[in-house]
Order: C-alpha cells, then structure tokens, then sequence
C-alpha cells in the first residue's frame, strides 16, 4: 500500500490541537510500552512518532532525579511537533518521516513507537528503527491491526460503496515475518482488541478526527463520495445505533518487542 505523506503530515497537524483529549486509547497503551521500559536501560532514547510528546514526557520523568536517558523525537507533523517540543523542551526534536531519519547509524539504545508505525511502510519503518538503534537495542513499539475500524468498513459495504474508505493495516503475522526477514532478535508480536464505545455517530466520527485517523492510502478516491453515499453509511450506523442502544469500534492493538541484532 502506498501512502500519501504529505496529507498524513498535514492530517495530523490539525489533530493536534485535538488529540490529547481522544486518545485515550492510544495514551494507555503508551504507558503500557513505558512500563515494558527496563528498570536498568539507560542511553539514548527515540521515539519514533512521538505525536503529542505525551509518551516522551512519561519517559522524561522517568529521567528524574539520575538522567538516566537522552531523549530524541521524530514525527513527520510539524503541528506534533510544536505540541512536543512545548512539554518536553529538553528533547531534541526532527520533523520527518519515519521511514527516512537524520539520525546516524547506531544511535538509539531503546526506540519507542506507539501507533505511528501504520502510517508507514512497515517494512521501511522497520529497517529505519534498525539501522538507528545499537546492536542489542531494544524496540518497544504497538501499532494497529486489520481488525481495527472493521465495524466502519462493513458499514460502508451495507451502504452499496466498495471503495476503499478505512486505511489498511498489517496483520499481526505480517510484522513478524518482516522482524525475522530483518534479523531482529528476541521479537515478540502480539494482538489484542479493544472495544470503544459512542452515545452516537457524530461521537464514533468525531472522535477519529480528532486523532487524525482518516485513510491515508494514494488509492483512496478523494471527490467521488456523493452526499448520498455518505447519507446511506450514517444511516447504516444510525440503524446499529438504534438496534444494540450504543455504537462500539474496536482497536486491534498489536505490541512489539525485539532487539536489533
């Protein structure tokens, strides 16, 4: 799947001001990746996405009182970035695609990316975050999966619309043969859903704005959604709404662990 960068840089940024208060999801498992930090790692730190600098600030406290890390952030959104850089000052930031960092061969000791990773080539994101880290490095990192935003794209089907309107994930099986294709070590890949749910459509809608969350595929066919067309999904959503009392969406969350060999 090719991606369109420029409108991933540009979605993002004006989610920024937005993102905080929708992705709540996306913060726990942040902070699940925090935890997974070893009580003994020290070195440099780069988070791969950092979005609103929400997890870097989590790892920055971690630095309190010993110093223990020396933090680097990459995000491809400069509204993200204006957003980071404002709550951890002390880190140094670049403005770029993941894909294609500034960063030398062999930087990181730990690299943390937390649901950025989709809006990639997994496999050149992957060979980025290895080229980066150190021998033995450790990645922590969660992306989506295809199970996720699935109640969106049969609500689509059931409108009669078979273009492609939800942004495609990589399978849980596909991450892990790319870490063995790469020769990562020690990788871990593993998959679980969570259940969001919304009092109504305009929340469900809404809140995947507010987290940038809009398909990003060069395939998609931007103009070719007639008012009608978009009437008949709401409609379709309206009807679940209806018949089950709530509207849920699922995340399928998939958490990675590897060393870079």
């Amino acid at each position: 799947m090719r991606l369109a960068k420029q409108q991933i840089a540009r979605q993002f940024s004006r989610a920024a001001g937005t993102y905080d208060q929708a992705a709540q999801l996306q913060n726990q498992i942040s902070q699940r990746l925090i935890d997974s930090i070893p009580n003994e790692l020290r070195g440099v730190v780069v988070d791969m996405g950092c979005g609103t600098g929400w997890a870097l600030q989590q790892i920055a406290l971690l630095n309190q009182p010993n110093h223990r890390f020396e933090l680097t952030a990459i995000d491809i959104a400069p509204g993200m970035i204006e957003v980071a850089q404002a709550r951890v000052p002390s880190a140094n930031f670049h403005c770029c695609d993941l894909e294609a960092t500034p960063l030398a061969d062999q930087t990181a000791d730990l690299i943390v990316t937390n649901s950025a990773i989709q809006w990639c080539d997994t496999t050149a994101a992957l060979k980025e975050i290895k080229r980066i880290g150190k021998l033995g490095g450790l990645l922590l990192g969660s992306t989506f999966g295809p199970g996720t935003f699935a109640e969106l794209k049969t609500a689509w089907q059931e409108a009669g619309d078979q273009q492609q309107r939800v942004h495609e994930f990589d399978s849980s099986d596909t991450i892990r043969d790319i870490l063995h294709q790469l020769k990562f070590e020690n990788a871990s890949v593993e998959s679980e859903n969570h259940r969001l749910v919304f009092e109504s459509v305009d929340d469900l809608l809404k809140s995947i704005k507010q987290i940038g969350a809009t398909n990003a595929s060069t395939t998609r066919q931007p103009g070719l959604l007639g008012a009608q067309r978009y009437r008949d999904f709401r409609a379709v959503l309206e009807g679940r709404l209806s018949r089950d009392g709530e509207l849920s969406l699922v995340f399928e969350s998939v958490f990675i662990s590897a060393r870079v060999g």
